[in-house]
């Protein structure tokens, strides 16, 4: 798959000196953040069309750039421009300054579109429908979009399908004329499809207002549905504004995961050492780090299946070396409790896991020994000095909510993986 950035437009409403492409949101240009998830979506080959040098600097050796020297011929030019690049093939079509998660794109290639396509959005509430460019969508193909339209019932995101012939109208106009022109031709000759993505965040960044609405709702996007109870109450309170000052500094959230690792670790040798408080108290600082590597990532845009992976591998070293830790303190007494707690949260890793795999909901009972509980009662526990008492609770609970979960599998077990189910 091929992809054609139009990065040509001077951004005078956002009032900058850089070029709107460049224009940072959470430290990260907003053409980096397209690239980012063109690249997430399997694209290959990118080609940007920009009208400033500096923004030709920037994508060097990432994307192949044709320079619009008539940039006063419009946005409909430098489609053509970035369509003959690519000699008449499929590709996708994105805007420089449009702010949108990668699901969007993933939608837009899973759907397999054979004809000119549009990802529009039809959930109108709470949109800048004034200034969004609409959409008139009749049994799934575009009737008409422009920004004065009166009659609408979806919103253009600025993310395309392009076939051949968008080249071949592209071609036929003259003097200055839109992206948008280009599409209602294709729509008045009943050849643009409309594909909903409603669901999926996106925003068109034209003014300082818009850039700031964006950094607000990328940090309310930061608590998730899945969250746990303390994570949810307790964790994002403070995780959320720790991100807000991070995503401004070099560290990666790799490099996040790793603190709040060796944070853990240092809470196994507090407790090891018969300082529970202390470790009680870093434990519960390594789970609210450990939001932080996804908040940050998300936040720039870049996260990544490596990413989840590396975070979740140190969560687990991290839980066994802080329970180790909590049995070294008095290890006749521990020992069995801390293996029960031990297998309890390695039980409660697994079946989130497979439920994942399966496709199978956790129950709002399936949550409640997750990981931010987990580090929360250790928190608690060492506080308060009973140790011996956490880890049984802990192994108990743990258990009990991992064989409930089996339970509650398993007849979705069986319809989502059959006998690949029994095979794992």
């Amino acid at each position: 798959m091929k992809a054609v950035v139009l990065a040509a437009g001077r951004g005078e409403r956002l009032r900058s000196s850089t070029p709107k492409p460049l224009t940072k949101l959470f430290g990260v240009a907003l053409i980096d953040r397209v690239m980012e998830n063109l690249k997430r979506a399997g694209v290959t080959e990118v080609v940007v069309v920009c009208s400033d040098a500096r923004v030709e600097r920037h994508v060097r050796g990432r994307a192949r750039v044709v320079r619009n020297t008539q940039v006063d011929r419009g946005g409909g030019y430098s489609l053509l421009l970035g369509a003959r690049a690519l000699e008449g093939e499929c590709f996708l079509l994105v805007m420089s300054d449009h702010v949108f998660e990668h699901e969007l794109l993933n939608r837009l290639i899973e759907a397999r579109p054979e004809c000119t396509t549009l990802c529009t959005d039809s959930e109108l509430e709470g949109k800048n429908v004034e200034e969004a460019t609409k959409v008139l969508v009749d049994s799934g193909l575009v009737v008409e979009l422009g920004k004065h339209i009166e009659r609408f019932n979806a919103l253009d995101t600025g993310v395309f399908f392009c076939t051949p012939e968008v080249l071949e109208v592209a071609e036929s106009f003259s003097g200055r004329f839109s992206v948008t022109d280009v599409m209602n031709r294709l729509a008045a000759e009943g050849r643009l499809r409309a594909l909903d993505v409603s669901g999926c965040y996106w925003r068109d960044i034209d003014t300082q207002e818009e850039l700031r609405r964006a950094e607000e709702e990328l940090l309310r996007m930061l608590v998730k549905p899945a969250d746990g109870y303390v994570s949810r109450h307790i964790n994002r309170k403070l995780s959320v504004p720790l991100s807000r000052m991070l995503v401004k500094t070099p560290l990666t959230p790799n490099a996040i995961s790793a603190i709040s690792f060796f944070t853990g670790v240092a809470s196994a040798l507090c407790f090891a050492a018969g300082k529970p408080a202390a470790g009680g108290v870093l434990a519960q600082l390594s789970s609210v780090v450990d939001g932080c590597d996804g908040e940050v990532a998300r936040l720039k845009g870049r996260s990544s299946a490596f990413g989840a992976y590396f975070d979740a591998l140190l969560d687990r070293y991290a839980d066994l070396l802080i329970i180790a830790g909590m049995i070294a303190a008095s290890p006749a007494q521990n020992w069995l409790a801390g293996v029960l707690a031990i297998a309890g949260c390695y039980s409660i890793s697994y079946t989130s896991a497979k439920h994942e795999l399966y496709r199978i909901p956790v129950s709002g009972t399936g949550r409640l020994m997750q990981r931010d509980m987990r580090l929360f009662l250790i928190f608690l526990g060492g506080l308060l000095g009973a140790v011996y008492q956490t880890l049984v609770l802990i192994g108990v609970a743990a258990n009990a909510v991992a064989l409930h979960r089996l339970y509650r599998a398993r007849g979705g077990v069986k319809n989502a993986g059959g006998e690949a189910g029994k095979a794992a």
